[in-house]
């Protein structure tokens, strides 16, 4: 079971303690060294010393959320085996360019890297900084041939593409990764055409558990169907898949006080659309107990999700109460 854990940002977490302030010092100009990036540089430092192996850096063009791959950069910096993964859309940024970055990052780490390819649900976004297609089909051919463009970027020594979405003539990247044969790609998708990209593309897909946490037992039966249709892609194709499951953990003395903790969180997320993202964590239904919480992850384990991509509510404290009580009770790998 590999853990890892979400990098602190303000559409991706529910802000509290030292980032609440950090948060809202994003949006002012002045000020010294940016309070955010210290505060999750620290938290991340922290997470790799407790044991979690890989954290997850969101990328958010509309929102005040620092550049994923800039503050990836900055954490690979000051880190030593925690492996870090920034996110990419495709239709915002070339690939060519992601190719360079990439694999600058990965040298940097010392192989610590690794791509999440987020496809887009949000036009807005796409409208404002890239190019949105309306139709999921098209969305989807562009997704596998953005990572086709990568994985021919980082294995070629020259490459010309003439495709529906990328053309370029004679672009080498000669640079080379230290991870072989590059470095891994993560992705999730809930549709079809999706998932087919996925299984015939990428390393690790993340599931996608029903978005209610109390329908726990539902989001069990769902994941496995759609974990046992992704192996059955991918053994057409002579692959095989790694399975993700990003989640938030709310850890009480007692379950019901677990539960009461989500139910304010689901009450505030309500009324609050910056928090839609972040409460979207708890429909894993890792919530209860510190028993409670090693029998659910122990349970997804058992179905074939080997990595875990936690947040915590409260966050700091739910980390270290985490790692005190949970961590030992799990049996731990590395990347």
């Amino acid at each position: 079971m590999q853990l890892g854990i979400w990098c602190p940002a303000p559409l991706s977490i529910r802000p509290a303690g030292v980032f609440a302030p950090a948060f809202e010092a994003l949006l002012q100009q002045g000020g010294g060294v940016d309070a955010n990036y210290l505060g999750s540089l620290e938290y991340i430092k922290r997470a790799e010393k407790l044991g979690f192996s890989i954290t997850l850096i969101a990328q958010r063009f509309l929102g005040p959320d620092l550049d994923s791959w800039i503050l990836s950069t900055a954490i690979a910096a000051h880190t030593s085996t925690i492996e870090i993964m920034a996110a990419v859309h495709p239709g915002i940024i070339d690939p060519r360019v992601v190719a360079k970055q990439a694999v600058s990052i990965d040298r940097i780490s010392g192989g610590r890297f690794c791509v999440n390819i987020v496809n887009g649900t949000r036009p807005h976004e796409f409208h404002a900084f890239g190019e949105w297609i309306e139709i999921g089909a098209a969305r989807y051919r562009r997704m596998e041939e953005f990572i086709q463009c990568l994985k021919k970027l980082w294995t070629g020594a020259e490459v010309s593409v003439n495709g529906e979405f990328y053309s370029f003539e004679n672009c080498a990247v000669p640079t080379r990764s230290v991870r072989k044969p590059y470095p891994p790609i993560y992705a999730a998708s809930r549709a079809e055409d999706g998932m087919d990209v996925v299984a015939r593309e990428a390393e690790v897909w993340f599931v996608n558990p029903v978005n209610d946490f109390e329908r726990y037992d539902e989001s069990l039966i769902k994941v496995e169907a759609e974990m046992h249709e992704m192996r059955r892609k991918c053994a057409a194709l002579g692959r095989t898949m790694r399975f993700g499951l990003s989640a938030c953990v709310v850890q009480g003395e007692t379950d019901k006080e677990a539960l009461d903790f989500a139910s304010d969180y689901k009450a505030a997320a309500m009324s609050d659309p910056t928090l839609k993202s972040a409460y979207n964590g708890l429909s894993a239904g890792i919530i209860g107990s510190a028993k409670t919480v090693v029998d659910r992850l122990k349970r997804w384990n058992e179905m074939g999700v080997d990595l875990f991509m936690l947040q915590f509510y409260p966050l700091q404290n739910g980390m270290e109460r985490f790692a005190s009580d949970v961590m030992p009770e799990v049996t731990l790998t590395g990347r």
